[in-house]
Parts: structure tokens; sequence; C-alpha cells
């Protein structure tokens, strides 16, 4: 069995995490810190067909990754597959475990954890104090909430140039007079109005685009979509940034990863088509595209998630660790609801009261 990798202190031998508050590697016992070594290497995007060639031969054996020992107690433990790092039940340092032993593709970069539990908490107390028609006491579980599962989420970038070719239909306004006939304070006249008409016309064309960075989640584990991911701050992949969280292994593989992106691009494409027909109003009638030169990267990205209890029913919600965007379920006041919709109806009665 292969040993795990863990982080032990040098001044006292005690355990190691990463502090996202000193961006350093930190003893829990004595306080001190220690450097990640940093590599700067340019990122490699890597050809996506040529990977999937390779995973056709791509085979382990199930037995060879039942059991994590952890190199500080040689206790021996389950972690699931789909867990890349945590923490030793017996001893509590951080064990990270070798990715390649359950997934052929290792995670090339990641963005290291910026906000500290405490700022998570902060975050998550300004997002219930902000939310409209939400329960008075949600504000109390907001005090209450101490801890979050701070963990890196795998996620796949992946690059393409793309030619489409399509054919639509561009409609222009145009507007003509038509008599009308219409009940005048209990005469019926005839008047003019202006009616509006589309003038529709074939159209045919080509359009060429690049993308970039188009950005899927590997994992099934989150609800909550988040973005406004600083990429360009992205460091070499080093097992230390992991040490004392949680990491996700993909669960999504590489091929249905890009199934999910041609979906993001093709709407993008769509939206670029409708921009060349121009008009006033454009019709998609087919839409052929071709993806080439396919890269794509494998990055880790940190996130915190919690869930409270409100009411019988579990609210869930996941915080970006690096930009403090928050995203999740949230109850609402049936009390409070109820008082606007009666306070707006009672505002619309006294306005058209009045107003006679």
């Amino acid at each position: 069995m292969k040993k795990e990798h863990t982080f032990p202190c040098k001044k006292c031998g005690a355990k190691l995490k990463f502090s996202p508050t000193d961006g350093k590697l930190k003893c829990q016992h004595c306080g001190e810190l220690s450097d990640i070594q940093k590599s700067f290497k340019n990122l490699i995007e890597l050809d996506y067909y040529e990977t999937l060639a390779k995973l056709k031969n791509y085979s382990h054996n199930p037995k060879e990754i039942q059991n994590t020992k952890c190199n500080s107690c040689a206790a021996t433990f389950k972690i699931d597959d789909n867990i890349h790092s945590s923490i030793c039940p017996y001893c509590g340092s951080s064990i990270v475990k070798k990715t390649e032993l359950y997934k052929p593709i290792k995670p090339q970069a990641l963005l290291p954890f910026k906000l500290s539990q405490r700022d998570a908490r902060d975050v998550f107390k300004k997002w219930l104090k902000n939310l409209w028609f939400a329960p008075n006491k949600l504000k109390e579980y907001g005090a209450n909430i101490e801890s979050f599962t701070a963990v890196y989420i795998p996620y796949w970038t992946y690059d393409s140039q793309t030619a489409s070719s399509y054919t639509g239909r561009r409609g222009d306004y145009y507007y003509v007079t038509e008599r009308v006939t219409v009940q005048r304070e209990g005469r019926t006249v005839v008047e003019n109005r202006e009616v509006r008409r589309t003038r529709w016309s074939y159209t045919s064309g080509n359009l060429n685009r690049s993308f970039n960075d188009v950005l899927i989640e590997a994992s099934n584990l989150l609800k909550h979509k988040l973005s406004n991911w600083d990429l360009p701050n992205l460091v070499d992949y080093d097992e230390a940034y992991l040490s004392g969280f949680d990491s996700e292994i993909y669960s999504i593989e590489l091929d249905d990863g890009f199934s999910s992106a041609k979906k993001i691009m093709e709407s993008e494409i769509r939206n670029n088509v409708r921009r060349q027909i121009g008009g006033d109003e454009q019709q998609i009638i087919s839409l052929d595209s071709q993806y080439d030169n396919i890269t794509y990267k494998h990055i880790l990205l940190p996130i915190y998630a919690s869930a409270f209890k409100y009411n019988n029913k579990v609210y869930s919600y996941a915080i970006n660790a690096r930009s403090g965007e928050i995203n999740g379920e949230r109850p609402y006041s049936v009390i409070k609801i109820t008082l606007t919709v009666l306070a707006v109806l009672a505002t619309i009665s006294a306005i058209y009261y009045f107003g006679k």
C-alpha cells in the first residue's frame, strides 16, 4: 500500500495546514510558518483528443485504493474514492491521497483559499442580513453558524476554435396606416392607427469564434453554481495547498465535461449569429458548428459549503473562497410577503379612488 502525503512541522513535528490568511503552511501547535515552493510554470493546455485516446487504455485495480495509511500515526482507514484530501480521524493529520491511483488525469493548477473560516462566517451573516422577506429569526441562525466545510472542487476548462455556418431569416419592422373602428364616449368612430409589420428576408453566413477557459464543474457536489473566479491567478498544483482542506476527485469525465462546455459555446454562438443577422428580429433555421483545436486544463477551485435548518427544512449554500460570492437556498416569511402584497393593493386602491 502506498503511503499518502502528510505535512509535519519541521520545528515541533505537529500538523501543518495551509493558512488562507498567511498564504503559507502554518503549524497548528507552535504557529511556525512554512513557505510553499512555487514553480511559476506556465500552464500547458492539454490536447483533448490525444487524452481521450490514452484514456481508452486506462485501467486500475480497485483493491489498490481501498484504504489510506497515515504517515504520522500509521493508522489505516477508508476515505471515499471521490475525496482527494482529508483529515486522519485518529491523529488529525492532513492527508493528501495520490490522485493518479484513482483517476488518470491529475490536477494541473489551483486557486488557493483566500478567505478564512471567519471571513466565510462574515459573508454568510451579511448575506442573511440583506435577504428580502426573510424571517426575523433567521439572523439568529447566522450568529450560531460556527463551521463550514472547506473543500477544493475539481473543474475542467476548455479552449476551442469554432467554425459555424447558418441559415436564417432577418425581420425588419415597418409601419402601415390602417383605418380602425373604435368606441369613444359611447360613439362609434373611425380612426387612423399605425400598425407594425415585419418584413422577413432570407439570410445565411459563416461565423468563426475562439473560446478560452470555458469553465465546467467536474463534480456533482455543488448544488449552487459559483462564478467570479480569478483564473489568471491560478498557481501550479502543489499538495501543500490541500493540507487542512477536503478535496474532491473529479466524477464528471473529460468528454462529459466537454459536452456541457459545448452547450455554453453553442448558446454564445447563437447570440453572435443573431447579432450578425441583424434587423429587429432574427430566426435561426439551421446552425452547424465545428469544434477544432480543443484543449483543456484540470484545476481545483476553493469553496466553503454549509447548511442550516429552519422550520424542519435544510437550506444549503456555498461561498466562493476567493471572491466571497455566495449562492444558496433561503426561507421566506409568509407574513412579510402577505403584508407587502396587502400594502401594495391598498396603495393601488387609494390611487384609483382619489384619482377619479
